[in-house]
């Protein structure tokens, strides 16, 4: 009994020939018993044997035998090859998938307390003293203005009462709390020729505090489109009406001023001014004629910028 090859087991069966029992024996062993040469589980890892053939089972055994599978982190995969990993040590080129920042040892922390830095190393600064950190907007803008420019001539009162200079839509500037602000303005008034002075004034209320206003006015009195024949300049504490110049029949007259206004609660302020006499005729606060206040910081404030 013996295992031939194929061309020896066809040179029994050539025309003419008749096998004899040894021959058809040497056929028979020659060929696959699925009975007799199935591998066993330790045939599957013995490397020495090579005349068994392998059951998916006895393949498997023989593949754990001879390439085990790796682990990552002594972690073996399952029974899809998939393996869930819980701590990473080492570098990798790149990662798939999604992997939260407290999986990674150190880097939660490290993220916690990163140096807020550009990409130059530039430590980053703050936009009107807000962090740029964080989310939503930040609303960029210059100091806070408030300005009343008339755009058509305002008709005076032809009386000796106090009035007030600008018209409702532009005469009522609200102020804030505990603010400094820079103000000025011109006044250019078209008035009747009968002699009188003019004085100016501002009315307080909605519970505005001004704890210091003080300003300069100047006043220039003319013909209509007519060179001044007369000025004066005064120096002005508070808000009280104050008279800018004598007596005259001047039919123009220009009222520039500007100061420093110091508050502690917010209120409204309105222009005001009056005239000694009735002037006569159409008085009028002419187009153009305007006052602007800008904050410039707290009611304490001494400097803005880089001022020693």
């Amino acid at each position: 009994m013996a295992t031939k090859n194929r061309g020896e087991l066809k040179s029994y069966f050539e025309t003419g020939k008749r096998p004899i029992q040894q021959e058809f024996e040497d056929l028979i062993d020659s060929k696959l018993n699925i009975e007799e040469d199935k591998a066993s589980e330790a045939d599957a890892q013995n490397a020495q044997i090579d005349n068994k053939f392998l059951t998916p089972k006895t393949a498997k055994k023989s593949v754990e035998t001879f390439a085990p599978v790796k682990q990552v982190n002594n972690i073996t995969p399952d029974l899809n090859g998939n393996i869930v990993v819980t701590d990473i040590n080492g570098t990798a080129s790149s990662i798939t998938g999604s992997i939260s920042k407290n999986q990674v040892f150190g880097l939660e922390n490290d993220l916690n307390n990163k140096q807020d830095a550009l990409v130059s190393g530039t430590t980053i600064k703050t936009i009107n003293g807000e962090s740029i950190l964080g989310i939503g907007n930040l609303s960029v803008s210059g100091p806070v203005k408030l300005i009343g420019v008339l755009s058509s001539n305002f008709t005076l009162a032809n009386s000796n009462l106090l009035q007030n200079a600008f018209p409702t839509s532009s005469d009522a500037f609200s102020l804030s709390a505990n603010k400094t602000y820079f103000f000025k303005g011109k006044f250019l008034i078209a008035n009747g020729s009968t002699s009188h002075a003019t004085a100016m004034g501002w009315l307080v209320t909605s519970g505005l505090n001004i704890t210091s206003m003080e300003y300069v006015a100047r006043l220039f009195s003319s013909t209509l489109n007519g060179i001044a024949t007369a000025n004066s300049n005064v120096q002005i504490s508070g808000t009280g009406s104050k008279v800018l110049n004598a007596a005259n029949t001047a039919v123009t007259t220009t009222i520039e001023f500007e100061g420093v206004l110091r508050c502690t609660t917010g209120g409204v302020l309105t222009p005001q001014l009056a005239f000694s006499t009735a002037p006569g005729g159409t008085n009028q606060m002419k187009m153009g004629s305007f006052i602007e206040f800008t904050e410039i910081g707290s009611n304490t404030v001494q400097t803005v910028g880089a001022v020693n």
